[in-house]
């Protein structure tokens, strides 16, 4: 098989995976509509933000959905790199304009993203925490959406200019937790679903990334 093959069929693999797990959050949510899903991990660095990504453009892609990917990891955004967006909107902008008047076409047919400020560092070191509500933000999208997939910070390490994951955990009707295979400590892994929990959260499951693949024989 050639590089290029293998390629290929990796990606088939990794599209393959990210409907099921598709399908299987859709069970454990009851095929409810709409919904809101965070998305999170237990460190930085896990691939949260990708599999966000994918699984928001599955959603679309099958047809079943209007979707809303919301980037809430405002300290470190990268949801609007997988869809060759900008980030064109102020902090002040985001906390103050109805989600309609914020959102950006994705290139995904019934796929819209909500992207993080351009200004929210500069924004934070003069006024501290967020200055406004996500609260707001994911209730016009479940509003407005069948869908709504919510990139947010990692659990650890916290920081005081970070939305709170775990408070966005309380707040949405699911919550899945990507853990990076063979790289992220067990016991971190487990304060953060213990932490999640006891803020009131559904917890649906977890997404190993990089689990290795089974031996060939």
């Amino acid at each position: 098989m050639t590089h290029n093959e293998q390629r290929r069929r990796q990606t088939l693999e990794q599209i393959a995976e990210v409907k099921r797990i598709l399908s299987a959050t859709e069970y454990a949510l009851n095929h409810k509509t709409p919904a809101t899903l965070l998305v999170t991990s237990g460190a930085r660095g896990e691939g949260k933000s990708l599999f966000a990504a994918a699984l928001a453009a599955a959603a679309a892609q099958s047809g079943r959905y209007r979707v809303a990917a919301l980037d809430l990891n405002w300290y470190q955004p990268t949801l609007h790199r997988f869809f060759g967006l900008a980030q064109t909107h102020t902090t002040q902008q985001i906390g103050e304009a109805d989600l309609r008047d914020l959102v950006c076409q994705s290139g995904e047919d019934s796929l819209d993203i909500l992207t993080a400020p351009s200004d929210f560092a500069d924004q934070s070191r003069r006024h501290g925490p967020a200055l406004t509500s996500p609260a707001r933000l994911i209730r016009q999208a479940r509003d407005a959406y069948d869908l709504v997939v919510i990139d947010s910070a990692a659990v650890f390490p916290t920081n005081r200019i970070m939305l709170d994951p775990v408070m966005l955990a309380g707040i949405a009707d699911g919550v899945v937790l990507v853990i990076l295979t063979a790289a992220t400590p067990r016991q971190q892994v487990r304060k953060a679903q213990k932490i999640m929990e006891a803020a009131g959260a559904n917890i649906l499951g977890a997404v190993a990334n990089h689990w290795p693949p089974a031996a060939q024989g």
